[in-house]
């Protein structure tokens, strides 16, 4: 019985919250020591954080339960209208979900940040600095700094968070957890590709609210269609599209592939092809299970239900001087994440792993250098994304590597890519169903090129572009057209590029003016029509 006892306080000791123990040195202000050793902390409240702070924290971890709630909402550290304000060291170690593992501590919707910075009024949060920050498995942004953004449009910032430094943190396996595009739908509808405990663990987490059980018989898709019902589909939209699971649909009908909803009555619906086609006539008759709203079973279900906000092992939003070298990042999510941001430089990190976007210039920023990293996708989504209308942009001596949906700059201005090494950025187009991802258009694996322009507005334009003096190798699931322009784009040059591995087709939308493209080894150069939003689904 002492022996229990003494075991019972010895857990209870180990297990204790020691926030106040580190509110009580962080409200001295100042320089604040936090001495080395092992902080369980329960994340109740964050512990509050000032100006005119310098946080020393090496040899300190910040160890997270491993259990919580499910859509846990967890922040360490908080701080609001902060200013001369550094981080030095520590340690921050969570139980983020991972497919890999069988088992979990944690659900997929956790959401557990380290350091938070927030602004509510200009000039509010200035002069920020981390370094050598770590982080093992949280399931959220490690550091966080945020300006005021506003709501009247998706630029909007109405204080920006002033010099930002992120220098020399290695955050591991850290940042919201993303499931990837498709990814529970494929399991869901070929699920004899996987492990027993895959296709059970797809289907808890799957969105089944947007599927129905359905027989087929005749040109009738059966169903009880009187609650939530489908509509009549009047565009190729994703949001209007379906597709099948099971293996006793009907002969004629491809598992996995999108159709669209021609008629629709409370107890059946007529499907075809394409939108307004003519109605599909079974071989036979069947039954399945049909899943709608292909925006929310396949593509908006990238993150899982009810998961919190935030993207990658850092979050910085709405900042003006954004720094951030010398790192070493991985996520089981998106890596990283930089939006609404002027004056940026990214400069000597290297980016371990992604199981999403791998480097992510998100939307709207301004005046941004990117030099010197070394990015591995790891068979994550795109190696780069430089989102929406970035202005200003310089990509110079990078290498990008073992990305699954290549690169992707959408509807940029005045954009430079010069002397980067691109290798092997589309193994989400291979046909290994663990590594690539089956497309919803065609029931196929995806074909997703090495490097494509896009624009997100019908109409709009982009450029001018740079790409000169990079060389890609492909790797062999690349298609033939590895490099794609969109229409509209104007003042486009792209040369003295070197192709390896395969042929490759650089094409061009007839709609673009002013283009050079030429001295491309090993690829050719084609004008033919390109979906504005190509690459994107």
């Amino acid at each position: 019985m002492k022996s229990l006892f003494c075991l019972l306080l010895l857990t209870a000791a180990v297990f204790a919250d020691d926030s106040a123990k580190i509110a009580a040195l962080l409200s001295k202000g100042g320089v604040v020591t936090i001495p080395a050793g092992d902080y369980h902390l329960d994340g109740d409240k964050p512990l509050v954080l000032g100006s005119n702070t310098t946080v020393l924290a090496h040899g300190a971890r910040f160890i997270l339960p491993e259990t919580l709630p499910d859509k846990a909402r967890v922040v360490v550290f908080a701080g609001q209208d902060i200013a001369h304000f550094s981080w030095h060291g520590g340690e921050f170690v969570g139980h983020v979900f991972d497919p890999a593992q069988k088992e979990n501590l944690w659900e997929p919707n956790a959401n557990t940040k380290g350091i938070e910075i927030t602004t509510t009024k200009q000039g509010g949060t200035h002069d920020i600095l981390f370094r050598e920050v770590k982080a093992n498995g949280m399931a959220g942004a490690v550091i966080g700094v945020h300006g005021l953004v506003g709501k009247s449009s998706e630029s909007e910032v109405k204080a920006y968070a002033e010099r930002v430094a992120v220098e020399s943190c290695t955050l591991l396996r850290s940042g919201k957890f993303m499931w990837d595009y498709g990814y529970l739908w494929q399991i869901m509808t070929f699920p004899e590709a996987y492990e027993p405990w895959e296709v059970e663990r797809a289907r808890k987490y799957f969105r089944t609210d947007l599927t129905r059980d359905a027989t087929f018989s005749g040109d009738l898709v059966k169903f009880d269609n009187s609650t939530r019902p489908l509509a009549v589909s009047e565009t190729d939209d994703p949001k209007e599209a379906l597709t099948f699971m099971g293996t006793s649909l009907p002969k004629n009908i491809v598992r996995g592939r999108q159709y669209f909803v021609v008629e629709s009555t409370p107890q059946h619906i007529k499907i075809a092809d394409q939108p307004k086609g003519r109605a599909i006539r079974f071989d036979n008759d069947g039954s399945g299970v049909l899943a709608f709203n292909l925006s929310g079973t396949y593509l908006g279900a990238y993150a899982p239900t009810g998961s919190g906000p935030g993207k990658g092992a850092f979050d910085i939003v709405g900042a003006l001087d954004v720094r951030v070298t010398g790192c070493q990042l991985s996520a089981l999510g998106d890596t990283m994440h930089i939006q609404r941001c002027r004056n940026v430089i990214f400069s000597s990190n290297h980016i371990l792993g992604s199981r999403m976007g791998a480097f992510f210039l998100a939307e709207y920023c301004q005046n941004a250098t990117i030099t010197g990293n070394l990015v591995d996708g790891t068979n994550g989504s795109r190696v780069i994304s430089v989102e929406k209308s970035c202005t200003d942009v310089t990509m110079t001596g990078n290498t990008f590597r073992n990305g699954g949906r290549g690169a992707w700059i959408n509807q940029p201005v005045n954009f430079i890519m010069t002397g980067n090494v691109f290798v092997n950025n589309t193994t989400k187009n291979e046909p290994d169903m663990r590594r690539g991802r089956i497309a919803y258009r065609t029931a196929k694996p995806g074909e997703f090129p090495e490097l494509y322009f896009t624009i997100y507005e019908p109409g709009a334009s982009y450029g001018p572009v740079i790409v000169k003096d990079n060389i890609f190798i492909l790797g062999d699931s690349a298609p033939d057209e590895a490099v794609t322009f969109a229409p509209n784009g104007h003042d486009l040059q792209f040369s003295g590029n070197t192709f390896q591995n395969k042929a490759a087709t650089i094409v061009v939308d007839p709609s673009c003016k002013n283009t050079l493209i030429d001295h491309n080894q090993g690829a050719k150069t084609v004008n033919n029509p390109v979906d504005f939003n190509h690459g994107r689904r």
